[in-house]
């Protein structure tokens, strides 16, 4: 049947009407455990940022709209975006969820970066992009600072290269400079670090 891939399955003699629901054992989509389940919020959360940063593109093409350390932050945090979508999927077979506060803390990196995003694009009409970026510059790169750090928890540095754990705390550091002394050519530093992880992972 058509719906059949969006109708909920449960399992034999399983009441659905219980409380304390073990997603492991009770309500599946066909071909599909609770993890990936439980994945869909997390992904929906960077979807909406990719959006939101995609639609920002267009400052590229149009002269009034230019700025180059905006340019330059749109790229970075695009990227950032998608190489954290791609690590998702590629851990997600080694990620068991044992209760809500895990759970939470799967949701809280994708939370700060959407914030960080809502914080640094201006709405279509604003044409001072420079203005709107300078104005903004701390609240984002505090929230960039914040999302870069939550992925050094112990947890998730088990596997990480120590390069890779440097190049990190380089760019909190980095991040938190612009944030305290709005001073906008450290974003070209940040750049620069950020292309040298390219070659790190």
């Amino acid at each position: 049947m058509i719906f059949r891939c969006i109708l909920w399955e449960s399992k034999p003699g399983i009441t659905l009407n219980n409380n304390n629901i073990d997603l492991q054992n009770k309500i599946v989509f066909p071909g599909m455990n609770a993890t990936d389940l439980l994945s869909f919020i997390p992904l929906l959360l960077y979807g909406i940022a990719l959006a939101e940063l995609f639609s920002q593109w267009r400052r590229f093409f149009e002269k009034q709209y230019m700025y180059w350390p905006y340019v330059l932050c749109t790229v970075i945090f695009t990227e950032m975006a998608i190489y954290n979508i791609y690590l998702f999927f590629v851990q997600l077979d080694q990620t068991t969820i044992n209760g809500y506060d895990q759970y939470w803390s799967i949701l809280i990196q994708p939370i700060i970066f959407l914030l960080a995003v809502h914080a640094f694009t201006p709405e279509v009409e604003n044409k001072d992009t420079e203005g709107y970026f300078k104005n903004r510059i701390s609240v984002v790169f505090l929230l960039i600072a914040a999302y870069i750090g939550s992925h050094l928890i112990p947890s998730a540095t088990h596997n990480m290269d120590m390069s890779m754990i440097l190049a990190r705390v380089l760019a909190i550091a980095v991040c938190i400079a612009i944030a305290l002394s709005r001073y906008v050519p450290l974003v070209y530093l940040l750049g620069v670090i950020w292309f040298a992880s390219l070659f790190l992972r």
